[in-house]
């Protein structure tokens, strides 16, 4: 009896819970806490899986698909507090449908198996030279499509601007996803940044637990991939929610801590004259309230031969709440390859 009481409380505190988008992160973080460590889905298997060393870190990188004679290689960089898992579907899609092409993969230096580093050296640029690092190491050769989700599409952005001309000759496409080009601080939500918060939020790495837990719930409203502001009011599996939440657990507050400086000021509208005569596609969610379509539409505006598509009743996380929209456009990009 006492265990069905205490069912049924449990129950209850969910369902109020669930009414208020802070009770909602709040149970995504508690979800999280349980599957960390424990979760599925995510990758099926990896055919090479290297350490590799940027700016002195081990930055753990996967290949999924042909060591040789890949058609091309699509280089898939995750967003923040995420980690290269969240693109299995993509993974999946490619397997399926384009064998000879070449996945490579990586947890982002703060992410993932990479683990924690010192917050002042988690960058944007600093990210792009982990993904520069996994390229030598799985596609020295052949032609690239960048996929960059989030903090991944502004990685992918400084990656362009920043390539030497041997390099770019090789990006022959690239997939912006519910990302920016501006800096946080130019847009009306993060305005948290330049809060007395912001300030201080050093300080709670140093915290009690309980104040650290309260902080991660804040950083995921205002930062995180905003799947938890929502998902409970939507039609979608149990095990993406779990698998979302757990990643976000799973993030070091060292991150959230150290990628907030460069978030406020961090802005590629330099990368412009390097996305010139690029393929590509722009994707943004209907709902997303972290880079609203207002950021598409700016990309646009700065990279004429962009495609852009609105994922209608999607938010934040595209590569899970509608992976079909991103499977096209990497697909669309493929097939223009084969037929050159």
């Amino acid at each position: 009896m006492d265990k069905q009481r205490g069912r049924l409380r449990g129950t209850a505190h969910k369902a109020r819970l669930t009414m208020t988008p802070n009770g909602r992160r709040r149970l995504l973080l508690e979800r999280g806490l349980e599957y960390s460590k424990n979760r599925t889905p995510g990758l099926k298997h990896v055919d090479k899986h290297t350490v590799v060393e940027s700016d002195g870190i081990n930055i753990h990188t996967y290949m999924v698909g042909p060591e040789e004679n890949a058609t091309a290689t699509v280089v898939f960089i995750h967003g923040f507090t995420l980690a290269a898992e969240v693109y299995y579907m993509q993974v999946d899609y490619l397997q399926a449908h384009y064998p000879q092409v070449r996945s490579v993969l990586i947890d982002a230096r703060g992410h993932g198996a990479t683990g924690g580093v010192r917050p002042e050296l988690c960058t944007i640029e600093g990210t792009a030279n982990d993904v520069l690092a996994a390229i030598h190491e799985h596609a020295p050769t052949g032609l690239l499509i960048l996929v960059g989700h989030s903090l991944g599409g502004l990685t992918a952005l400084n990656l362009v601007k920043r390539a030497d001309a041997e390099l770019r000759q090789r990006i022959v496409g690239m997939v912006l996803v519910a990302t920016s080009i501006e800096s946080l601080s130019t847009q009306g939500l993060p305005q948290v940044l330049a809060s007395p918060i912001a300030d201080n939020v050093k300080n709670v790495v140093e915290a009690a637990p309980n104040d650290a837990q309260k902080f991660r719930q804040y950083a995921t409203k205002f930062l995180a991939p905003t799947l938890a502001t929502a998902v409970f009011q939507r039609d979608t599996n149990d095990e993406v929610i779990n698998f979302h939440a757990a990643m976000i657990h799973e993030t070091p507050l060292d991150t959230f801590v150290g990628f907030f400086d460069d978030l406020q000021e961090h802005e590629e509208l330099d990368a412009a004259p390097a996305l010139e005569g690029l393929n590509g596609y722009v994707l943004a969610g209907e709902l997303d309230d972290v880079t609203p379509i207002g950021q598409a539409d700016r990309i646009c505006e700065v990279w004429p031969g962009a495609r852009l598509q609105i994922a209608e009743g999607a938010g934040h996380m595209l590569p899970l709440e509608a992976p079909g929209i991103l499977n096209n456009a990497i697909g669309n990009i493929l097939d223009v390859i084969d037929q050159t």
